[in-house]
C-alpha cells in the first residue's frame, strides 16, 4: 500500500516536472513513460537476454536510443528496433505502433495478438481499438488508457499500482 502510494506520487512529480519544462517535447514523455510502465507490467515468456523495445515506423529520431542507451529494463540490457513493416517483427516485449500505422491498426494488432507484446501508441482511440496501453495527453499532463482485457489476453501481468493511475477499459469500450 505504501510502495503504491509512493509510486502514485513519484510517477505524478515526473510527469509534473516534465509537463511544465518547456523543452521537453510530448514525443520526448511518450519515450520515457514507455520505460517506466514496463518495470510495472510482467511478460508471461520473458526468456530473451535482452529487453527489447521495437518501434513501427519511427517518429522519434533517435530519442530511444538516447534514452534507453546503458539502461536496463527487469535487470536486461535494452535493446532498440525500428521496424518498417509488421512483417519485420521479431520478438519484442513492447511495439510502440506510431500515428502513421493509423490506417492499419486492426490488422498490426491482429498480428500480434496473443503474443505477450505489450502494444503501444498514441494513436487516438488505440485502447478502445484493443491496443493495451495509450498515452495520451489532456490539459498538459501525460494520461494512460490501459484495456485490461487485451493485456489479459497478451499474457500481460499489470501492476495494480499502475492500474490505479491509468484510465482502465475493457474490451472496446469507448
Amino acid at each position: 500500500m505504501v510502495m503504491s502510494k509512493i509510486f502514485k506520487l513519484l510517477f505524478t512529480l515526473m510527469i509534473f516536472a516534465f509537463t511544465v519544462n518547456a523543452n521537453v517535447s510530448e514525443d520526448k514523455l511518450k519515450v520515457l513513460i514507455v520505460g517506466k510502465v514496463a518495470k510495472f507490467i510482467s511478460w508471461e515468456k520473458s526468456d530473451n537476454k535482452n529487453f527489447v523495445i521495437t518501434i513501427l515506423n519511427n517518429p522519434f529520431g533517435d530519442m530511444f536510443d538516447k534514452a534507453f542507451k546503458g539502461k536496463k529494463i527487469k535487470k536486461k540490457d535494452v535493446e532498440i528496433k525500428y521496424i518498417d513493416n509488421i512483417d519485420q517483427l521479431g520478438f519484442t516485449n513492447i511495439l510502440y505502433i506510431s500515428n502513421k500505422d493509423s490506417k492499419n491498426l486492426d490488422t498490426i494488432l491482429e498480428r500480434v495478438k496473443g503474443k505477450n507484446i505489450l502494444t503501444v501508441s498514441g494513436i487516438r482511440g488505440f485502447a478502445q481499438k484493443k491496443g493495451a496501453m495509450q498515452i495520451y495527453f489532456a490539459s498538459q499532463k501525460v494520461k494512460l488508457k490501459i484495456n485490461l482485457d487485451t493485456a489479459k489476453e497478451d499474457n500481460l501481468k499489470i501492476k495494480s499500482s499502475l492500474l490505479r493511475i491509468a484510465d482502465v477499459i475493457r474490451g472496446d469500450d469507448s
